[in-house]
């Protein structure tokens, strides 16, 4: 199926996921139309995430192949200026890990950053890199998995077990977690607070 104008110049696999995604949209949010569910992920921004992430997975192309649909998303704007990106179903989560760690592009975190899910980063020298999150098996129930682009990609070379050897002094780790570690607390604080608010202290008796 080709999406109408204006949409219809995407490349045709990125129409093919928006149009599956409109599907899945639409169990949520009844009768709204293809064009418009378009217009809304174009004037939100997210479209524009969508296109940048597509042209990044051209280098292990069947990434893309394994999104069967987009949730969500957000802009560097609503992702504190440090990622860009959209979580997504998918139907063979094994084949999406054998594809990206079969790459060459990319290498694994050794620590899981984003929950419970198996990260991999690209590999770039500097600027922004592609970020690939698997969620695992005894999540996949709750968690969906996520692909952004962080504006500060950690640079990183690939060791023969397939896990990222980050490279701690370079410009891009110093910028990257000047962007994470305020988010980072502010994420645990959070949590701290809802922990706070669910079980807060007993009170000392009266003197």
């Amino acid at each position: 199926m080709t999406l109408p104008a204006p949409y219809d110049t995407l490349p045709a696999p990125m129409q093919e996921t928006l149009v599956r995604s409109h599907l899945e949209f639409v169990k949520g949010w009844p009768g709204l139309s293809l064009i418009d569910y378009l217009k809304m992920r174009d004037s939100d921004g997210i479209l524009d995430v969508i296109k940048a992430i597509y042209n990044r997975c051209l280098i292990a192309p069947g990434i893309w192949l394994q999104i069967d649909t987009i949730v969500g998303g957000w802009t560097y704007a609503g992702g504190n200026q440090i990622s860009q990106g959209f979580n997504f179903n998918c139907s063979d989560p094994d084949a999406l890990l054998k594809t990206v760690r079969g790459s060459d592009k990319f290498c694994q975190d050794g620590v899981n950053c984003h929950g419970p899910r198996d990260s991999f980063r690209e590999l770039i020298t500097s600027g922004a890199g592609l970020h690939v999150c698997v969620t695992q098996p005894a999540a996949r129930n709750t968690h969906k998995h996520d692909i952004h682009i962080d504006k500060f990609q950690t640079v990183c070379t690939k060791q023969s077990d397939g896990f990222c050897d980050y490279k701690y002094l370079d410009s891009n780790m110093v910028d990257h977690m000047k962007d994470v570690v305020p988010w980072w607390i502010g994420e645990r604080l959070k949590e701290l607070g809802k922990i706070m608010a669910e079980h807060p202290p007993e009170r000392g008796p009266k003197i």
